[in-house]
């Protein structure tokens, strides 16, 4: 549930960030220098932080350019203003409180990277908005229309962010973009149209120097049938989401609970990697893991899958009532799998017993190792591990090929 005592405007774009970023990574007006408001939300995953400003002024025509000066200022420099203050606290942070006192921990400084968002409401279309370095860095603005465009075509971390960078990346480039009309929704969709690039060339194979956008760009492609079709490959990819929620509701309530140290944890570190997936690589982890708890033909005690990021995922099936032996597994079979796969270094482990089978109930095991460097000892060590999983599938309470 979203926290009280925040504005209509502000609850809306909290809903929207906590649907496209879910609610472990979502922080409504988190608190900052002396307990006052840092941001109206902030969005932390990974190495991404994203500061998101919302300010609502409504647009009055003056007949004359003043009606927009006034608008621009109370919507879009203000927010701007408050971003960058924001940005420069974050800057001598290492923890925010939330607004509802749990603690924040903040990438390492060095590894942070920022985006920054705008959402100015009030202008219902009549003022032209304006976006892009509007003086300490850039700053993406949406208005009423290209929010919900923005965080609903885009929604996970990586495929929003993905989104920023190529259209900041774009911009630097020197090439010039016109909106007849529209707004950054047609950017997304000129985005989307172009296999999420903006690689876009014309008969001589030259990239242009001026982009005119229509303002029917985003409404004609979100109901063209290659659109349709994006949604119905994406429709199976929010079962990942799922699955990251219910452990969030683990981590959220009692904690984790760590075998190996025995105490209960906090860690989050594998439910950002399952964050970091993109919506596409969603759908296929996702339809691999439903095919391994569902078809019992495959006769498969483990399935590894090469993701996004250099990270794999090792899915296993096991018996709750074997559930250390079964926690054990999995971590050497992720270790197996990090020496197996080039360009591997994170893995992320889920076991589970398969449907219908447990007789004490259902329980669930997640493990994340990440090895940076991979050197010749690791590989004797796999070795060893490889002969230990030998022994495991010859024992009774294994049974696992």
């Amino acid at each position: 549930m979203m926290e009280q005592g925040i504005t209509p405007s502000e609850r809306f774009v909290a809903s929207l960030c906590d649907r496209s970023f879910l609610r472990l990574w979502t922080h409504p007006n988190p608190k900052g220098k002396k307990g006052k408001e840092l941001c109206d939300c902030l969005i932390v995953c990974g190495p991404h932080i994203v500061i998101i400003s919302v300010k609502e002024c409504d647009y009055k025509d003056t007949g004359d350019k003043t009606g927009w000066e006034r608008w621009e200022k109370a919507a879009i420099e203000k927010s701007a203003s408050q971003i960058w203050g924001a940005e420069r606290w974050l800057d001598t942070a290492i923890q925010v409180e939330r607004k509802d006192g749990r603690i924040l921990n903040l990438p390492p400084i060095d590894e942070r990277q920022y985006h920054r968002i705008s959402v100015s409401l009030g202008g219902k279309g009549h003022v032209p908005i304006k976006w892009g370095d509007l003086g300490n860095g850039f700053v993406h603005v949406c208005d009423e229309v290209s929010v919900g465009v923005v965080f609903g075509a885009l929604d996970t971390i990586t495929d929003f962010v993905e989104f920023l960078t190529a259209t900041e990346n774009m911009v630097s480039s020197g090439i010039q973009m016109l909106f007849s009309g529209g707004g950054i929704e047609d950017l997304v969709a000129l985005y989307l149209m172009h296999n999420r690039s903006f690689t876009i060339t014309d008969e001589a194979n030259q990239q242009p120097d001026l982009l005119i956008l229509a303002d029917d760009l985003w409404k004609g492609f979100y109901k063209s049938p290659e659109y349709k079709a994006i949604q119905e490959d994406f429709k199976g990819s929010y079962l990942w989401d799922r699955l990251i929620d219910h452990y969030t509701d683990d981590l959220l309530t009692d904690g984790m609970f760590d075998m190996h140290s025995k105490e209960v944890t906090d860690n989050q570190l594998a439910l950002v990697e399952m964050a970091l997936q993109p919506r596409g690589y969603r759908a296929v982890l996702a339809d691999i893991f439903i095919e391994f708890l569902q078809k019992p033909e495959l006769k498969l005690a483990s399935r590894a899958v090469k993701a996004y990021g250099n990270t794999a995922f090792v899915f296993l099936i096991g018996r709750s009532s074997d559930r250390e032996h079964r926690a054990r597994e999995l971590a050497l079979r992720c270790l197996v799998v990090r020496g197996r796969l080039p360009g591997v270094k994170t893995v992320v482990g889920i076991a589970t017993d398969r449907p219908g089978t447990s007789e004490i109930g259902y329980s669930s095991d997640i493990v994340y190792i990440h090895m940076p460097e991979w050197t010749d000892r690791d590989e004797s060590d796999v070795k060893g591990i490889q002969a230990d999983l030998g022994y495991f599938k010859n024992t009774q309470w294994s049974g696992r090929q």
